[in-house]
């Protein structure tokens, strides 16, 4: 049996003043340098953290999201969800769910801690100069900016991802005859590739389409998840339960915000996928070429193409990075951390 470790002050022989013990003033030092810690510093932490449980977790979906987009109709073999999981797995087997995994787990937790520093930052300081009724635009601007702040970053490393995410397909193509023609072997040989065959160009392929949808959906995203949160806090405040949301909840609001704001930004999304997923020889000029090319040849309905699958993936994905995010931002920047100092 291992005694206990007294942690109470010490009484000194020679004097009345108390000395506390080293293994509780590391403690609460630890304790005292986490909770001081700044908004910002927290938004990344807690970010990082947040972005490769939940991109790596949902990867599968974003794959078949992806495939669903991309090809071409009335002869595409990813028409529906179910379908796509059967064609994946019979062509490719598991392993076909996972393409563009390393990329994600190399740059989701860098963009998605600046993704959130940069909106916590932004919102701290615009927030206190607004009315209560003007604080969604602040939120709606904010999610926009950070996405674009960090856009430099993250552009290229979707465009790595969706190259990947394409599988077994003609080399330098996004469909065709051919199945199992790999186009590159991971994440390093892909910026290569890219590099050596476009140019640092084809790192932002279709960098203005991305923007765009990025843009709106974060500021959709946050503009929604602030909203109910402080609408749901509202009911807890009128039922005296004025706390936090817990992880469950905020797991929800986040998955509603997410739903709403990938079903509005899916028209761009298509667009985005088949500029960035083109390769060298490109079909498409821009995002208006792609958009009428797409739109004359297909009708209106392409600009739906794979919404289901989009907001599929995308509700439990934004659902646990917002669930997740506040989860490690209150339980140990918040100071709730007296289970921890008193083991």
């Amino acid at each position: 049996m291992i005694p206990a470790i007294n942690t109470a002050p010490v009484m000194t022989c020679n004097s009345s003043r108390t000395t506390t013990s080293p293994v509780l003033m590391n403690k609460q030092t630890a304790t005292s340098a986490v909770t001081t810690a700044s908004p910002a510093v927290r938004a990344l932490w807690s970010g990082a953290v947040a972005g490769i449980v939940a991109d790596s977790l949902l990867h599968p979906l974003e794959v078949i999201n992806l495939r669903m987009k991309i090809q071409k109709q009335p002869s595409s073999k990813y028409s529906s969800i179910l379908r796509s999981i059967r064609t994946i797995l019979k062509e490719e087997g598991v392993r076909g769910y996972f393409g563009g995994l390393s990329t994600t787990l190399l740059a989701s937790p860098v963009c998605t801690a600046m993704y959130f520093g940069t909106y916590e930052t932004l919102k701290s300081i615009a927030a206190p100069h607004v009315s209560e009724e003007q604080r969604g635009m602040v939120y709606f601007l904010a999610g926009a900016m950070s996405e674009a702040i960090i856009s430099a970053v993250s552009v290229p490393s979707e465009v790595i991802k969706s190259r990947l995410q394409l599988g077994c397909n003609p080399r330098n193509a996004s469909g065709g005859a051919v199945k199992y023609t790999k186009n590159y072997r991971g994440t390093a040989h892909a910026a290569k590739s890219i590099l050596r065959s476009e140019g640092a160009r084809g790192l932002y392929v279709g960098y203005s389409a991305c923007l765009s949808v990025e843009t709106f959906f974060s500021a959709f995203s946050f503009l929604f998840y602030e909203t109910l949160k402080d609408r749901y806090q509202r009911y807890l405040a009128l039922q005296n339960k004025d706390r936090q949301l817990n992880s469950i909840e905020s797991l929800t609001v986040g998955s509603l915000a997410g739903g709403i704001a990938a079903f509005l930004t899916n028209p761009l999304d298509v667009i985005t996928v088949r500029l960035m997923t083109q390769g060298k020889n490109r079909s498409y000029t821009g995002f208006r070429d792609c958009l009428i090319k797409s739109v004359g040849t297909e009708n209106l309905g392409v600009l739906w193409r794979g919404a289901s699958c989009r907001i599929v993936s995308i509700m439990p994905t934004t659902g646990i990075c917002f669930g997740v995010y506040e989860t490690i931002k209150h339980t140990f920047f918040d100071g709730d951390l007296e289970d921890f100092s008193s083991d």
